[in-house]
């Protein structure tokens, strides 16, 4: 929403429908006593009516309340809207509830301190004319860059026609031992590029040889932020970076260093509106948003590798004086629809691969949509996949 209203001369009424508002105070913290409705009522029952409960998306995206369950006993329930928060924000918002809880305990009296960079000071410094210059002029050159890579022209599927906003996802697990994690990770330091960029490349030799295509773009998400003094003003929310790639004739040490090079570009324009970016090179239908990987062929996440967060969730928070223990709820998305048919066939198309690098070794799956690519296509993806990685372990253990 903020990056569509630094378009130039555009007035806010006719950008934003409806309008959030910035206001200078947290939300509130409610209280509720149910020591009377836990006698009917079981409290996960309780809990999950309130997690449900619809937002207004012109108010507060965000919502506390305490739950009084005995004097000794009580339950903290945070509610966000995916819109003001993303998965890594969990681990922040925890760290920092117990941080300030315990300040607070050791030094009652102290207020809040004012963050070095407030959300309005970071839409003001990107609404200079120099930054939104420099912020047109490097999405122009996204622009021709994506295009001159198949932006836009999806992997090919068994489906015809229209195809349903609703789908229907499987997947194929993707795991390797620990001594085919360790052997990957060799090749990458004897090639001196990161693991991603040497399953990046993989994936795309995997797909291009499958599908024919010299050129392919993949997606991941990154942390948008290019300044550390922003994270005060708009935490660690995500933005997708694509990284193209040409196959072409290039041999397996100059693809390595090609997809790290340019995961490297990618990185520093990860500032830029994802949005502007998709409507520049998709054009817009209506004015629902874009689907996250619809720049892209495929997607590739890696997680537990520097750089890259695995979402621990610890079982206590260290908050003074307190016996803490953590129950999330998690929505239950199956029955959501996409917005728009621009929307659902670039999801449908788009494949995504998952991969945790956690107690030394690589475990993840790829994840395709049913209707449009089949169990039989995603099986032989995966297998492409697995064999090369499988390949690159055996050059790794060669470098040992």
């Amino acid at each position: 929403m903020r990056l569509r209203l630094l378009d130039t001369g555009t007035p806010v009424e006719q950008v934003v429908r409806p309008r959030q508002a910035l206001r200078p105070e947290p939300f509130p913290l409610e209280t509720m006593d149910l020591v009377d409705a836990l006698r009917r009522r079981e409290l996960h029952e309780i809990l999950l009516d309130l997690t449900t409960r619809p937002f207004e998306v012109t108010d507060r995206l965000s919502r506390a309340t305490l739950l009084r369950l005995a004097a000794d006993d009580h339950v903290l329930l945070t509610s966000f809207h995916h819109l003001v928060f993303d998965e890594p924000s969990h681990q922040v918002y925890l760290r920092d509830l117990a941080h300030f809880y315990n300040r607070r305990m050791a030094a009652p009296g102290v207020g809040g301190i004012r963050p070095p960079l407030s959300y309005v000071d970071f839409v003001r410094s990107e609404n200079t004319p120099r930054t939104r210059l420099d912020t047109a002029s490097r999405l122009a050159g996204w622009v021709d860059r994506l295009r001159a890579h198949g932006s836009g022209e999806l992997l090919p599927g068994r489906a015809t026609g229209f195809l349903p906003l609703q789908h229907q996802y499987d997947s194929i697990p993707l795991d390797l031992s620990a001594e085919e994690s360790r052997r990957l990770l060799r090749a990458a330091r004897g090639e001196r590029v990161s693991l991603y960029a040497l399953l990046a490349a993989a994936l795309a030799r995997t797909l291009g040889g499958f599908y024919g295509r010299e050129r392919l773009i993949l997606s991941t998400p990154s942390h948008g932020r290019v300044r550390p003094e922003t994270r005060s003003a708009v935490g660690l929310f995500s933005n997708m970076i694509q990284v193209p790639v040409d196959l072409g004739q290039t041999p397996p040490s100059g693809l390595f260093r090609q997809v790290d090079g340019v995961l490297r570009d990618a990185s520093a324009g990860v500032d830029l509106p994802f949005g502007r970016l998709a409507e520049a090179v998709l054009g817009r239908q209506g004015d629902a948003a874009f689907y996250r990987h619809a720049l892209a062929h495929a997607e590739l996440r890696l997680y537990g590798v520097t750089g890259w967060i695995v979402d621990r969730r610890e079982h206590e928070l260290p908050m003074h004086g307190l016996r803490t223990g953590l129950a999330p709820y998690h929505q239950d998305f199956s029955r959501l629809k996409y917005a728009t048919p621009q929307s659902s066939l670039a999801a449908a198309a788009t494949l995504s691969v998952g991969l945790t690098m956690e107690a030394g070794r690589l475990t993840g799956a790829l994840r395709y949509e049913t209707t449009y690519h089949g169990r039989r296509t995603a099986e032989a993806l995966a297998n492409g996949f697995r064999g090369r990685l499988t390949d690159l372990a055996r050059v790794g253990a060669r470098r040992a």
